[in-house]
């Protein structure tokens, strides 16, 4: 019993980013007309303003158009979140756990977020 529950407890306490924060992100776009087209290289589609779930691994292309206006494509880059020496910091180590956790939230992404988000677009007129 004693086993299955220091099992448990270091399973528990390794990827914290990945249990903090999970391996998707809200994305939200905006868009001053709003009514806007917003098509991703990811496959999803909306219209501003919205927002959508995104793995937080990996970079994605926006485009945003409207008729009667300039259409506008953006590269949403997936990076490594600033503060992440300070949520090492909330992480009680043993051992090598903090190695596994580290592998954990790179795996899921977790330690990732996208920027800009979110995504402010002004269109200019034709």
């Amino acid at each position: 019993m004693r086993r299955c529950f220091v099992a448990i407890l270091l399973i528990a306490l390794t990827g914290c980013a990945t249990v903090k924060r999970g391996p998707t992100e809200t994305f939200e776009v905006r868009s001053a007309p709003m009514g806007a087209s917003v098509t991703s290289t990811s496959g999803w589609e909306c219209t501003t303003p919205c927002s959508v779930r995104v793995a937080r691994r990996g970079d994605f292309v926006v485009t945003v158009r409207k008729d009667g206006y300039v259409t506008e494509t953006f590269t949403i880059k997936s990076v490594p979140v600033q503060d992440e020496k300070k949520g090492l910091k909330d992480r009680v180590v043993l051992a090598d756990t903090e190695y596994i956790g580290r592998a954990a939230d790179w795996a899921s992404g977790a330690n990732r977020e996208h920027r800009p988000n979110p995504l402010e677009v002004d269109l200019e007129p034709e």
